[in-house]
């Protein structure tokens, strides 16, 4: 199965772009601030949940519709579950 982090650094990978030019550039163009090991939790999938508006920023920067990761989040979610947040009582 595709998890949502394998597609991102599919995604990435294909635009040529390095872990630390996509921080640069979200901080540029976005005004968005991230870090390279955040995105690598991500992609590793360590951190399986992950902040919406830095979706927003990666599909517009790589170029892909977010419909396109909801079928990936909806299987993973029923296979298995909601992920607690530290914050989730």
């Amino acid at each position: 199965m595709v998890t949502i982090g394998k597609y991102l650094k599919t995604k990435r990978f294909f635009k040529e772009l390095t872990m630390r030019q996509v921080v640069e550039i979200a901080k540029d163009k976005y005004n968005f601030s991230t870090s390279t090991s955040v995105l690598s939790a991500i992609e590793t999938d360590k951190n399986r949940v992950v902040d919406g508006e830095l979706l927003l920023v990666l599909s517009d920067m790589y170029g892909f519709d977010m419909n396109e990761l909801r079928s990936l989040a909806l299987e993973d979610i029923k296979k298995n579950g909601r992920k607690k947040r530290s914050n989730d009582n």
